[in-house]
């Protein structure tokens, strides 16, 4: 229904909306349809949500080389990838998730800005290995002249491993395990490095590599990475063997310690 207040008619006539605009206009447009979704478009609508969340719980752990300092578009980039391994996973029959260790692999080599791409910055490439509940993110020696590149004005690198853990089915997740080494531009070479994480079962475990340059000058650290240069990507994406068990809290002495792990909200991916 509409009403006519002695200026303006606002309200619903048949397929026609009429309501005010700025200042003294109004405006004549057409009334929205209602949408029926179907079982299965609800489905799919689902999926979509769980991926995004799912998305974003990695970007959460990984934030200490993200920093914010990723492209516009890096969200929805990374969003894409994520919800089609979601898909890929879900069985339509039983309604569950099945993950396979390498389920995540696809992952490997995202960048977080696509105008600084760790490539173009680090000439080497880090090898990602699991034994049992071992992960190990290795680094051959590196040559610092040729195969690693500091940005005008920088004259230390700080190479960044941080971990994200996250247990899939039980939607769960703790603060990141970080390593880090740094690098002067005068050296001639870094040793061969291995950063090694003890990793909890049954856990996704995303592996991202970041370099931070800075320009040193006795004691004092400026920070030259930003929004348009932040190399920084995913170097290794697996799932551990075995189920995940919450320790819960631990008493130690007469100090209750609570558990690292904590929920992540809205996601739900029940595993068959």
């Amino acid at each position: 229904m509409a009403i006519f207040d002695g200026k303006k008619i606002r309200g619903i006539v048949g397929k026609t909306v009429f309501k005010n605009g700025k200042g003294n206009t109004s405006v004549i447009q057409k009334a929205p349809v209602a949408v029926r979704q179907t079982k299965a478009t609800k489905k799919s609508a689902n999926l979509f949500g769980q991926g995004s969340v799912l998305a974003g719980a990695i970007r959460y752990g990984l934030s200490f080389i993200i920093r914010g300092n990723y492209d516009p578009d890096m969200i929805n980039r990374f969003n894409k990838p994520v919800r089609a391994i979601i898909n890929r996973c879900y069985n339509k029959t039983s309604e569950t998730f099945t993950f396979a260790p390498d389920s995540f692999e696809d992952l490997i080599g995202f960048e977080f800005n696509s105008r600084s791409w760790i490539i173009n910055s680090l000439y080497v490439k880090p090898q990602t290995n699991l034994t049992g509940n071992t992960l190990k993110i290795s680094f051959p020696e590196i040559n610092v002249k040729e195969q690693l590149k500091f940005p005008a004005g920088s004259n230390l690198c700080q190479l960044e491993v941080c971990i994200s853990y996250i247990i899939l089915d039980q939607a769960m997740t703790k603060h990141s395990d970080i390593e880090f080494i740094e690098i002067s531009n005068a050296q001639e070479t870094l040793a061969a490095q291995e950063f090694t994480f003890e990793t909890p079962e049954g856990c996704l475990c995303v592996a991202g590599l970041g370099l931070n340059f800075y320009n040193k000058q006795s004691d004092v650290k400026t920070v030259m990475t930003s929004k348009t240069f932040n190399p920084a990507n995913i170097c290794g994406a697996v799932i551990t063997a075995g189920t995940f068990v919450d320790p819960g809290f631990k008493n130690i002495g007469n100090r209750t310690i609570p558990s690292p792990w904590q929920p992540i909200a809205k996601l739900k991916l029940h595993s068959s």
